[in-house]
This record gives C-alpha cells, sequence and structure tokens, in this order.
C-alpha cells in the first residue's frame, strides 16, 4: 500500500478501519493493559489496518463528504470495535466476581494489590483468578478469535454501514447475565465447601463457647480455601478454555445484530 497514491475513498475506507481496529485492540484485555507500550499497541493496530484495508469491501458512495457526517461514521466505527472488545471484558470480568466472592469469604477482602492490566485495586484472589483466565486465553489460542472475527467483521459489517438494532442490546444483555451466573458457576465448588466451613465454625461456638473461635476459624477457612480452589482448578480451567473456544461464534453473532 502506497499512500501517497490513494484516493479520497481509500483514504476515507483506511482511516475508518482502522478505528475499529483501535478500538477493538484498545478494550481487549491483555492488550490495553498499561503496561504494555502505547507505541507498540499504536503499532499492532496500524498494522491490522494496513493488511485488512486492502481486503474489506468497500462503498465509496457511502462516505460522506461532508466533515460532520464522516466523524458520525468515525464514531460508529470506533463503537462497533468497543462493542466486541466490550463483550469479552464481560466475559472476563466474571473471573474477577468469582475470585472477589471466594477472598470475601476466606476472609481476604481487605488484602488488595494493584492490578497491573486495569491500574486499580482489586483482591488478591481476583487477580490471580484473572491471571489464570488470561493464560488459559492464549493457551487456547483464543486471541486468535479477536483477529478473526475483526476481519470477518468487515465482511459482515461493512465499513460505513452501521446499525444499531435491538437485537445487540438483548445479546449484551444476555452476556452481562452470564457475566454472573458465570461467576457462580465456576467458583461454586469453593464457595460451598467454605459455606458448609463457616456453618460449621458458628455450631462450634455454640456448643464450645469457650473456644475463641475468631482466632480459630480465620486459618481454618484460608486452609479450606485454598485446599478448594487448587483442587477446582481441574474444573474451572476446563470451563475456561470451552469458553473462549465459543468466544469466535458469541463475537460474530454480535457482530450479525448490529
Amino acid at each position: 500500500m502506497i499512500f501517497g497514491d490513494l484516493s479520497y475513498s481509500q483514504w476515507a475506507a483506511f482511516v475508518l478501519v482502522l478505528l475499529r481496529c483501535s478500538a477493538l485492540i484498545l478494550t481487549l484485555p491483555f492488550f490495553n493493559s498499561t503496561n504494555i507500550p502505547d507505541l507498540a499497541k499504536a503499532g499492532l493496530c496500524l498494522s491490522l489496518a494496513i493488511l485488512l484495508t486492502p481486503v474489506v469491501p468497500v462503498d465509496a458512495e457511502r462516505f460522506p463528504s461532508r466533515t460532520w457526517d464522516f466523524a458520525l461514521l468515525a464514531g460508529a466505527e470506533v463503537i462497533i470495535g468497543a462493542i466486541l472488545g466490550l463483550a469479552v471484558n464481560i466475559l472476563l470480568t466474571s473471573v474477577r466476581i468469582m475470585g472477589q466472592l471466594i477472598g470475601f469469604q476466606m476472609g481476604f477482602a481487605v488484602a488488595n494489590v494493584i492490578d497491573p492490566v486495569g491500574g486499580e485495586q482489586i483482591s488478591v484472589l481476583s487477580q490471580f483468578s484473572f491471571l489464570m483466565a488470561i493464560l488459559t486465553l492464549f493457551a487456547v489460542n483464543g486471541h486468535h478469535f479477536f483477529f478473526k472475527a475483526l476481519a470477518d467483521s468487515f465482511s459482515l459489517l461493512p465499513v460505513g454501514k452501521v446499525a444499531f438494532t435491538k437485537d445487540l442490546f438483548e445479546q449484551m444483555m444476555l452476556i452481562s447475565g452470564e457475566m454472573f451466573s458465570l461467576a457462580v458457576r465456576l467458583g461454586a465448588p469453593v464457595i460451598g465447601a467454605l459455606l458448609f466451613t463457616q456453618v460449621s465454625m458458628g455450631v462450634l461456638a455454640k456448643t464450645v463457647p469457650q473456644m475463641n473461635i475468631l482466632m480459630v476459624g480465620f486459618p481454618i477457612t484460608i486452609s479450606v480455601g485454598l485446599i478448594f480452589l487448587s483442587l477446582s482448578m481441574l474444573v474451572m480451567i476446563p470451563m475456561l478454555g470451552e469458553l473462549f473456544s465459543n468466544m469466535g461464534p458469541m463475537l460474530i453473532g454480535l457482530i450479525k445484530a448490529m
């Protein structure tokens, strides 16, 4: 691609493709980390735009001549990429919610660390669960589904053709609801074990009032939580792998709903 020989419609198509790619990359987990240099993110977005622009279908008649109309079209392209990245972030947030629930029951609610991805403070187990999910994502080549969905989006939703339908909002609501149910399903073994442990501690406090249940309960709860968390990894990781493997069709469904 020689930039000096491009016409107005080709330049407009390149800018719109670049905006959609940038919005997706900057909202995807791991890729939006503050630890990744901004120059690397910009280079990745620019590389994707250069590779995709010559092969995406372009209808030059859809490109407005007025600056304000083109700005609205550019904003729509940013929203498309951001919606795809937001859907992935919503599903990965379920892993953080699971870690937050487990950490609260184990007594780790005040043990916070700085998240290197988002920069905010989150609990230790939330950070651990999120890093485990990211490693699983790359292990099953889940990041390939992002780029494939991005490339397919230009065929299913050409540049300059945008329509936000009712089906899109319904699917986003379903994905948001799935976030909470998935968090409970992933953490059910640990949450259940900790619940029975706390009930047992309550019964023990009533039957043996001389025992300082507060001092005894903390190490027991932490030990039970860590043991069942390590054992439940055998179930969590395959569930996450299946979830990330089905992420490609989910993103394609969102694109078709637009």
